[in-house]
Order: structure tokens, then C-alpha cells, then sequence
């Protein structure tokens, strides 16, 4: 068939990138708990970008080489399966909790960004925060990492639609799809980087947060699952091997060594970018000084395994603690939030993730009661954010004013 590309291989499991969602998901935690040790923590963010992009690409593409098209019904569904669950569980947890120990002057703002997350905008909640002077400092709230997982949403949106452009091109010229999705993908990918250095060099906090600067990161990827069509990584063991190490110093180092947020993302990303995309071309070196001796250990391969869920429960654990014991979290309290947040992590994957990507699972297997009851729950939060906010400013301006008959 004309329109079909030779297929990307596919793996039950790839352990370098387990590896890399460890890596990635471990310098967050580190950034967030002891931001002195890892100051450049949120790269690890970078890392999950590029591997989204990668893994999304290769999946859509072994789709058209399956069925010969994309069925954008079925893509949106599989997302919803694999993202809501575990995100509206912390979401409804985090609603809870800021109702039961956060002061109430503090809701406004906290349940204001938690509607923002629940829908996906959270990224631009938290660029248009930025520009406004009382609120430059972005002061954090339990739910301010959702900004990394809104990009992805939105992301997931418009990517599907790219690579049909990319197969309706390549059916009326009765060619293989792979150039004219290189050409597609490769000009937004372009695009989106030139964008994102001018856009940091004029406000680096927009440039963080913009979905449009940051495609360039999904898209990298995207390209080198292109690239695996044509080219397959296999053989040139020693090449991969050094490709793999190096890969990993090029995120490990800036995550300890960058000092210079006002400059980032610009020039800067492109170093965990371009080692997270080494290491996934180098795959798994069979040589005896690769690194598939470090990534394929049990603790590493478990890590990135509860990667999404301990990225979603560690910050609302991190944030709540305060509250809870009614002073700042001291540094033995951190290391002891880091373990409940693994076991947090590993229920969270066991109980919510897996059950609803599983097919063998009792849970309704028709879209309609699936998203109707996550649409419910996505309302519920919603409506959670509008309403408690506004009963708190009613109870504070009663007291006040029952101060003054006082």
C-alpha cells in the first residue's frame, strides 16, 4: 500500500525509557524537595516531553501502518484512560484537603487553579499570572505542576490531526507517508523552536509555560520515531553505548549545575532535549559498560513504572505537610514525604491507573459510561472551585462585619 510506512517496532517494555521517565520523574522530586541539590530540577520536565512526543508518534504511525488512517475517536479515548483517572483522583484529594486544613484566604487562589487543571488551561493560568505584578512571584498551590501535564493535553490534541494532514497528503500524490510527515512535522517542529528562543529572550516566564514554545520539545521526539523508520538503531553497539552515556550526562548535569532560570527555556533546553533523544535512539547497547546495566535494575525500572503517579501525589504531599504538622517541613520530614509518596505512587497505579488501562478489568467498556463518568467528576471539581471560594468570602465578610457590631 502506497500510504504505508514500514512499521515502527514495538516492545512491551523499552527499559532505557523507563529509565528516562525515572530520571526525569526523580530530578522533579529532587527540585521540589531539596531544590539547592537539583536547582534545575524541572528539566526532567524536558524529559517527558520529548519521550511523550516519541511514544505518541510511534504509536500513531504503527496505526497507519496497521489500519491505514488514524481514528481520532479511539486516540482521544486511550488518552483519557491513560491520563484522567489518576489525575482527578489528586484533584478531588487536593479539593478536600484545602477545604479541611487550608486557610480559607487562601482559597480563592488555590481552587482557582485547581479548576484550571482540571480542565487543561493550567500552563496558561499560570503565563497570564505571571504578567500581572501581585501575582509575578506565581506563589505555589498543590496543583501548580498540572501546568507540565495541560501542555501535554493540549498537545494531544493537535498532534493527531497534524499526521492526517501529513497521510491525506501523502494519499493524493500516492506516496509513503513518511516524507510528507517529515515535512509536517519537521516545519512545526522548527516553527515552535525559533518561536520559543524569541520568546524567552522578551519573557521567559511565557516561554516557559507556552504550549506553542514548547511543541518543538513533543515534536524532536516525534522526529526520531520518523527517523526510526528509515534508519533502526540496531548494530553499531559501541556507537549507541557512547550515544547512551553521553545522552544521560547531558540531563543529569545541567539538573545539578544550571543556575540560570531567567534563561531557560531558551538555548538551554536543548541539552536534557537533545540526551533524552540520544538515549532513546541508543536503545539497549549489548556491550559490558552500557547503560543497560544501570537502567534495566529492579528500583530504576519500578521508579519509572510509577513515574505519572508519583510526578501527580508528591507536590500535594509536599504542600499539605505544613498544614498538617503546622511547620515548615524540615529535612527528615522530606525524606520521610518522599517515601509515603512512592507508596502513594505504587497504590495510586495499582488501584486507579492499571485497572482502567487494562482490558481484562470489570469497568464499563463503552466510551459514553467512561467519559460520562469522568465528566462528572471532572464537574464536580469544577464546580467545587467556583463555589468554595465564594461561601469563604461570605463567612469572612459576615465575621468582619459581625466584628464591627462587636
Amino acid at each position: 500500500m502506497a500510504g504505508s510506512p514500514t512499521p515502527v517496532p514495538r516492545t512491551t517494555v523499552r527499559p532505557e525509557i523507563q529509565a528516562l521517565r525515572a530520571v526525569a520523574v526523580g530530578a522533579v522530586v529532587l527540585h521540589h524537595g531539596w531544590p539547592a541539590v537539583a536547582p534545575a530540577g524541572y528539566m526532567g520536565v524536558d524529559v517527558f516531553f520529548v519521550v511523550s512526543g516519541y511514544l505518541i508518534t510511534a504509536l500513531l504511525i504503527r496505526e497507519v501502518g496497521r489500519t491505514g488512517g488514524i481514528s481520532l475517536g479511539a486516540f482521544y479515548l486511550r488518552r483519557a484512560r491513560r491520563i484522567l483517572p489518576a489525575a482527578i483522583a489528586v484533584l478531588l484529594a487536593v479539593s478536600a484537603l484545602t477545604i479541611a486544613v487550608v486557610p480559607q484566604r487562601d482559597w480563592a487562589d488555590w481552587f482557582r487553579e485547581s479548576v484550571a487543571s482540571t480542565l487543561y488551561y493550567e500552563n496558561w493560568q499560570l503565563a497570564a499570572d505571571s504578567q500581572i505584578p501581585a501575582r509575578a512571584d506565581l506563589e505555589s498551590t498543590p496543583v501548580q505542576h498540572f501546568w507540565s501535564l495541560s501542555v501535554e493535553e493540549q498537545f494531544y490534541l493537535v498532534w493527531p490531526l497534524l499526521l492526517i494532514v501529513a497521510v491525506v497528503s501523502a494519499r493524493r500524490r500516492g506516496r509513503s507517508i513518511v516524507r510528507p510527515m517529515f515535512v509536517v512535522l519537521g516545519f512545526v517542529t522548527a516553527a515552535s523552536f525559533v518561536h520559543s528562543l524569541l520568546l524567552t529572550s522578551a519573557d521567559h516566564n511565557l516561554a516557559y509555560f507556552s504550549t506553542i514554545a514548547r511543541t518543538w520539545e513533543f515534536g524532536a521526539g516525534g522526529l526520531l520515531a520518523l527517523l526510526a523508520i528509515t534508519t533502526p538503531s540496531k548494530g553499531r553497539e559501541v556507537l549507541r553505548t557512547v550515544a547512551s552515556w553521553c545522552g544521560l550526562l547531558l540531563i543529569a548535569v545541567p539538573i545539578v549545575a544550571f543556575r540560570d532560570p531567567e534563561a531557560f527555556p531558551g538555548v538551554w533546553v536543548l541539552l536534557p532535549v537533545a540526551g533524552t533523544l540520544a538515549v532513546i535512539w541508543a536503545g539497549t547497547p549489548a556491550t559490558r559498560w552500557s547503560t543497560a546495566r544501570v537502567a534495566g535494575l529492579r528500583p530504576v525500572q519500578w521508579v519509572g513504572d510509577v513515574s505519572y503517579s508519583l510526578y501527580l501525589w508528591h507536590w500535594p504531599i509536599f504542600m499539605f505537610t505544613p498544614f498538617l504538622i503546622g511547620m515548615p517541613s524540615p529535612a527528615w520530614v522530606m525524606a520521610l514525604l518522599v517515601v509515603l509518596s512512592l507508596l502513594v505512587a505504587w497504590l495510586s497505579k495499582r488501584l486507579i491507573e492499571d485497572p482502567f488501562r487494562a482490558r481484562r478489568n470489570p469497568m464499563p467498556r463503552r466510551p459514553a459510561v467512561l467519559l460520562g463518568g469522568l465528566g462528572f467528576l471532572v464537574a464536580a471539581i469544577v464546580s467545587t472551585g467556583f463555589v468554595a471560594p465564594s461561601v469563604a468570602a461570605e463567612q469572612q465578610s459576615t465575621g468582619h462585619h459581625a466584628g464591627e457590631r462587636d
